[in-house]
């Protein structure tokens, strides 16, 4: 399966007039980050589908153990991971920053060790 492949700015990357295609691990990699920084009810096509930040995580004084089993959640159900092989999130109280560090089993073989970070 192929995909449009996204650059850090998340936009379309586009190489000499072209757009670049992403395939197996580093698609499923870029479907995690998209996954994890969607709004839950963001697409009105589908309310059903995102993250509960307004809900659980963007608040004053978040659960972290429940923003970490969203997290988790959110990375476990998407198409083609397997399991999740390991997983560290840091807090930046002042900041208020909230990184993730994960690796995954995908059916295309294990990702290398990715961070994502979520505003919160």
């Amino acid at each position: 399966m192929l995909d449009l492949k996204l650059n850090s700015g998340h936009d379309l990357d586009i190489t000499n007039y072209d757009l670049s295609i992403v395939s197996e691990i580093d698609r499923v990699v870029q479907k995690l980050k998209i996954r994890l920084l969607f709004f839950y009810q963001e697409w009105y096509l589908d309310t059903a589908i995102g993250i509960p930040y307004y809900d659980e995580i963007l608040i004053k004084n978040p659960d972290i153990g429940n923003v970490e089993a969203i997290i988790i959640n959110e990375i476990l159900d998407t198409p083609d991971v397997l399991e999740l092989l390991s997983f560290d999130s840091f807090f930046d109280k002042e900041k208020r920053v909230y990184s993730v560090e994960f690796k995954v089993n995908t059916t295309f073989g294990e990702s290398e060790t990715t961070t994502q970070e979520l505003a919160i």
